[in-house]
């Protein structure tokens, strides 16, 4: 339902705020909402019976042509009108952003684990165990350094390639045919987020499971118990940081959870504030420190701006969410 009332927002988010436009808007909503509950009462899955829904009246914008508006917007600095192609080359650029990062830090965690594992060999096998003991222990440091060197180029180039894109602390607004897609495909991929989430855990809650198993029947002095570790730990958060990012994408194109509109500009205004008030507390805590010798005491001003600045925060973005309701 949320979905199908954020779509309808989207699309006159673009038109004058005028008492015929909040009309069409509520009668359009009343009737996207009334079939919805239809298709549902029948039976309908939840995912199914939205898409139905946003494919119906899925062009709203001839309905809008009767009234004679043109959709010119004039957006502010902070919001971005993507194109079809541009929200899909965003996508495929958070694809790879995705797989670069997590790729990146499970490497980094191997990294320590291969080295281990070559220290280990080189003690089990009787070719490895007559070579010089500086030939072994460099050996064994190369494929840390090795996989620790990728690791550091993927995050680089990854990193690169997201900041041409420039989307940071941006309002994204999508063409209306654009965001039912994009939806439908976050609808989708919610289930294997899910899938990936929990088997995530699975992994990094069996990691001591293994350093145990391994110690009990490996001995506690064998280093392959502690590889066992670091692996099932590497491949959970690799489907943290894989699907995570992924989920952030499309949160961020359809503009909910925390890139909803009113936490972004929120979160500008929080930034700007926090530049002035937390310096202004750190020369309050020197003044009182030097001056009056009170450093035993004035550290409580961080705690005390902090929590006043979480509460203004907290209450400006509220403020914003009920101002967009209205």
């Amino acid at each position: 339902m949320d979905t199908i009332r954020e779509y309808v927002e989207s699309v006159f988010a673009q038109l004058p705020r005028t008492s015929d436009m909040e009309r069409l808007k509520e009668e359009i909503l009343a009737n996207m909402e009334e079939k919805y509950t239809e298709l549902t009462a029948q039976g309908v899955p939840e995912n199914e019976a939205i898409g139905t829904v946003l494919t119906e009246f899925g062009n709203i914008d001839e309905i809008i042509d009767e009234y004679g508006y043109e959709k010119d917007v004039v957006y502010d600095e902070d919001t971005l009108l993507l194109t079809d192609e541009e929200a899909d080359a965003f996508l495929s650029h958070r694809l790879r952003f995705a797989a670069g990062i997590a790729s990146g830090v499970f490497l980094s965690i191997m990294a320590p684990a291969t080295m281990l594992l070559f220290q280990q060999m080189s003690e089990t096998f009787p070719i490895i165990r007559e070579w010089p003991e500086t030939m072994r222990q460099i050996l064994s440091i190369v494929p840390l350094l090795v996989l620790i060197a990728i690791g550091v180029a993927l995050f680089i180039l990854v990193g690169f390639k997201e900041e041409q894109f420039d989307l940071d602390k941006k309002i994204i607004q999508l063409e209306p045919p654009t965001r039912v897609r994009v939806t439908k495909e976050f609808d989708r991929f919610k289930s294997k987020f899910a899938k990936a989430i929990t088997t995530g855990v699975v992994l990094c809650i069996l990691a001591p499971i293994t350093l145990l198993l391994s110690i009990a029947f490996l001995g506690r002095n064998n280093l392959l118990s502690v590889v066992f570790l670091l692996s099932f730990i590497a491949l959970g958060v690799f489907l943290f940081i894989f699907y995570g990012i992924l989920y952030s994408t499309y949160q961020k194109l359809l503009g909910i959870g925390e890139y909803a509109p009113e936490k972004i500009r929120a979160e500008k205004l929080s930034d700007v504030i926090a530049s002035i008030v937390f310096p202004l507390a750190t020369v309050f805590y020197l003044i009182a420190g030097f001056v009056f010798d009170a450093w035993g005491t004035a550290w409580i001003v961080f705690p005390i701006v902090g929590i006043l600045f979480g509460i203004f925060n907290g209450a400006y973005q509220s403020y914003l969410t009920l101002k967009n309701r209205k």
